[in-house]
């Protein structure tokens, strides 16, 4: 016999989830995670842990989602998004694998369906040159033609960054 899928959790319950794990294997209480929160200026006491971890809260804000990575040691890319590839839900009436979900949220890649060209004009200097040097600084592994269409792909990127500046100002 076939069992169902479990319908995806909703991005509130996948930072529960991932904030029970996390805390857990750091051998944390509730009252010591909610000790660093306050460190770090998030006002929150232990039953604000235990009420985001058993479900009871219906939203987390982005300084909270900021301030449980500073505090548990992690990104916030991995409370936002399961580690495996289960289905993620984007918005209430959009899911796509975690995988998929994990590249968008780093800017690596655009949802399927959205427009490719507009997501690429939202991008950080500092992001262009990595995708044109990678990561790390130095020139990726790339043949001369690989290279010479990644510069010019990153000069075409420039330039219409700076049109639309020019339109903006």
């Amino acid at each position: 016999m076939e069992h169902e899928a479990s319908p995806p959790d909703g991005p509130v319950a996948t930072v529960a989830r991932r904030v029970r794990e996390v805390r857990k294997r750091r051998d944390l209480t509730a009252e010591q995670l909610a000790q660093r929160l306050q460190a770090v200026g998030l006002p929150w006491e232990r039953g604000t842990v235990v009420k985001l971890e058993a479900g009871y809260r219906q939203n987390v804000g982005v300084a909270e989602v900021f301030a449980l990575a500073v505090a548990l040691d992690m990104s916030p890319l991995h409370l936002l998004v399961p580690l495996d590839d289960r289905p993620c839900q984007v918005t209430p009436n959009r899911v796509e694998s975690a995988n998929t979900v994990r590249a968008w949220v780093r800017g690596e890649q655009p949802l399927p369906g959205m427009d490719a060209h507009a997501y690429g004009t939202e991008i950080s200097v500092q992001d262009m040159k990595w995708q044109v040097h990678g990561r790390r600084g130095h020139l990726a592994e790339r043949s001369e033609d690989e290279q010479n269409a990644a510069n010019e792909a990153f000069a075409a990127q420039l330039e219409e960054m700076a049109r639309r500046m020019r339109g903006q100002l």
